[in-house]
């Protein structure tokens, strides 16, 4: 089998119809194009580690012709497409901004119908992938409650691999992977997440962010940190947040200290949230934004 240095499970991608420049709301507006994009966190994780150099492989549902259309985009990304298709389409959103200094308007639906069988067979796929890589990165909502199970059996059928599973989604589907049998190495939940598991205490590193505001990072028997990101004028902060899990993803891949990992992660993150594009950076983005960044011991 072809080796990958991360796998990326994202249930739940999908395309997003772009509009970049200006528009008059409640006015029919003639635009050049409009630009359509395959998103979602786990998407936006592939993007960034794959600008990073890594070899990456996506796999989640992508079903109908959006779902092909996604996946035609993914490979022309440089990541391994390893999605499944499904009986219902992949869902399609749509972002717009008025103006240049605002953050954008996005419409997402929240997901589409998936069948128990569509379920057993992405265990099937990550437990085939899981064995051929250095990491398992688990991103995003699930598409439908049916699935709410997912990522506590997922988590399950990557644990005789012995390969680290980090975990960033919210949603049921998130407590009960907490309270499962294999509890995911990272978890990197925000401050309304934080409210909706008791169970946090059970991943190993743990990360609680906060929008602009500094991270707090737990790792058991290490110690705690708190991560004050660089000062920055946010054009666009979408995706910040998978920036920051693929700068974690870039650190720990690299053998980097765990105070030179966090300080990368935030300042790809704040990378992130300076430019219209979603995930679209790579080293020459976020290393000028390095120094800014404060990790402090606590």
């Amino acid at each position: 089998m072809k080796r990958s240095d991360v796998l990326i499970v994202n249930p739940n991608p999908l395309l997003n119809l772009v509009h970049a420049g200006a528009f008059t709301p409640g006015a029919i507006n003639r635009v050049p194009a409009l630009a359509m994009l395959a998103e979602g966190k786990g998407v936006n994780v592939a993007r960034f580690l794959a600008r990073h150099g890594y070899s990456v492989v996506l796999t989640g549902f992508a079903g109908g012709h959006s779902g092909a259309w996604l996946r035609e985009l993914v490979k022309a990304e440089g990541i391994r497409d390893a999605c499944l298709e499904t009986k219902a389409p992949l869902r399609v959103g749509f972002m717009a901004s008025s103006r240049a200094d605002e953050h954008p308007t996005t419409v997402l639906p929240t997901g589409f119908p998936v069948t128990q069988d569509e379920c057993q067979a992405l265990w099937a796929r990550v437990a085939d992938l899981a064995s051929s890589v250095r990491l398992v990165i688990m991103s995003g909502s699930v598409p439908h409650p049916l699935a709410d199970d997912l990522y506590a059996d997922l988590l399950r059928q990557c644990r005789p691999c012995s390969v680290p599973c980090w975990l960033d989604a919210h949603g049921p589907a998130v407590d009960r992977a907490l309270k499962g049998e294999s509890p995911p190495t990272l978890a990197k939940p925000n401050r309304d997440e934080l409210d909706h598991s008791d169970s946090w205490h059970r991943v190993r590193e743990l990360h609680i962010t906060d929008g602009a505001a500094p991270v707090e990072v737990t790792i058991s028997g290490e110690g705690r940190w708190q991560v004050h990101p660089p000062a920055i004028r946010q054009v666009n902060p979408i995706g910040s947040g998978d920036c920051y899990l693929g700068g974690l993803a870039h650190g720990w891949l690299s053998g980097l200290s765990v105070a030179e990992r966090l300080r990368y992660a935030s300042a790809a993150g704040a990378a992130n949230a300076l430019q219209h594009d979603v995930a679209m950076i790579g080293p020459e983005q976020v290393a000028p934004l390095l120094s800014a960044v404060d990790v402090r011991c606590l």
